[in-house]
């Protein structure tokens, strides 16, 4: 239906989907994947971010103008981390942009596909959407600790292969992961390069596409073969 809606207003809009790989009502997930993503999409590009657990209440919708894109979210935290320190941040007027009669609990059906076609057909101009606001909501994703020569994450999700994302990044390992141990649920892990290096069925770790480590079983599941998910511990000594 928000295609329909966007196809009924902006025929001539491409549509992309994102993700549909956000775990239901996880807004620090959704902010991560808009993060890591927007940087990949062209300048005059406009986002609609809905994970929205509190849709129909009193939090806002937001708008914000950053490097040449609009991203539209709802106040819960989800904009902050895919925002440079430059952005613009609006308030959407609701009642000038929704859909007549919309309902209490698809906003992104009723509020922001319409907002967001107006925006990408050149309609309205982001200055008109609402007023600039300063105080709404940052998520803010696990950090890794550092504790001597041991450095400790978290599994933040595991993605449709079972692969486990974790909150490292080389960086936090002095930019040389391979100088370092690495372990999760008990066992040790290989340091592969890419999936096709990893032995048969071993538990390997390696820096994924999102420059963040990531637990991995060529042709398995690194979730079912640990046993575990989002939250797990990941430990690596120098």
């Amino acid at each position: 239906m928000m295609h329909g809606v966007l196809q009924a207003l902006a025929p001539e809009v491409r549509v992309v989907n994102l993700t549909h790989g956000v775990p239901a009502q996880d807004i620090g997930i959704a902010a991560f994947f808009l993060a890591r993503s927007r940087g990949y999409f062209p300048q005059g590009t406009v986002f609609v971010a809905v994970v929205d657990p509190g849709v129909g209440t009193s939090r806002r919708i937001l708008a914000a103008f950053d490097g040449g894109q609009v991203l539209l979210a709802p106040d819960n935290g989800l904009l902050g981390p895919a925002l440079g320190p430059e952005a613009e941040v609006r308030a959407v007027d609701v009642e000038r942009f929704a859909l007549p009669g919309a309902s209490a609990t698809f906003h992104g059906r009723d509020i922001f596909c319409p907002t967001a076609a107006r925006l990408a057909r050149g309609e309205v101009r982001f200055e008109d959407l609402g007023p600039r606001i300063e105080d709404f909501l940052r998520a803010a994703l696990p950090a890794p600790a550092r504790t001597g020569k041991v450095v400790r994450g978290e599994v933040l999700f595991a993605d449709r292969f079972g692969n486990l994302i974790t909150n490292v990044e080389p960086a936090d390992l002095e930019g040389d992961p391979h100088r370092w141990s690495a372990q999760a649920a008990g066992q040790a892990l290989d340091w592969v390069r890419t999936y096709g290096d990893a032995r048969a069925g071993a538990a390997s770790i390696l820096v994924n596409s999102y420059g963040l480590l990531e637990i991995a079983v060529a042709a398995g599941s690194a979730q079912r073969t640990l046993g575990v998910g989002a939250g797990a511990a990941v430990e690596f000594e120098r």
